[in-house]
């Protein structure tokens, strides 16, 4: 029984080495597209910044992108952000919900913010049409990714996983015929 939860814990261990190695990857690859090429002439317009241009780290989506928004989605998309970084720098136990603050810090909340700062005055008014403003959908959205990061932190997996691994052992170790003597 033992062997078989060493083996899973490897395998478990190589699927998240491979995931690391994998995020690592793709980022350095994106780092370097984003580099300047020896070959490449130079873009007269490397110095400029629309307002809406993407927005590339969660410090840049604290100020400009998290200020344009109306009340109360300024707040709560404050609030959710403060929430995640808070939660990721104590150190959140499995990789699971690592991952899930993680793209909800750098692109779940970022994308959607942004989507809805970008709207023009058209898409604003087709919307309306619709029935759908878009306050309202921005407030569904955020509370989407609120509900995300709250259920995420109520489920600690590492720490089940070591209190059920620890169980198993027990049980291996001392067996289930083993009475405690008053």
């Amino acid at each position: 029984m033992m062997a078989a939860i060493l083996i899973l814990l490897v395998i478990f261990a190589g699927v998240t080495a491979i995931v690391y190695v994998d995020n690592t990857t793709r980022a350095g690859r994106r780092a370097l597209k984003g580099a300047a090429r020896p070959d490449a002439l130079p873009d007269p317009l490397a110095n400029s910044r629309p307002l809406t241009a993407p927005l590339t780290t969660s410090q840049e989506l604290s100020l400009p992108l998290l200020l344009s928004l109306p009340e109360p989605a300024r707040t709560r998309a404050w609030a959710l952000l403060g929430r995640v970084t808070d939660a990721l720098n104590a150190g959140p136990g499995d990789t699971r919900t690592a991952f899930l603050l993680s793209q909800t810090r750098d692109t779940y909340l970022p994308d959607t913010l942004r989507a809805y700062a970008t709207l023009t005055p058209g898409a604003r008014q087709t919307l309306e049409r619709q029935g759908q403003p878009p306050e309202v959908l921005l407030d569904e959205q955020l509370t989407l990714l609120e509900d995300g990061v709250r259920e995420a932190l109520r489920h600690d997996h590492a720490a089940a996983d070591r209190l059920l691994t620890q169980g198993r052992f027990l049980r291996e170790r001392f067996g289930s015929g083993l009475t405690l003597e008053k």
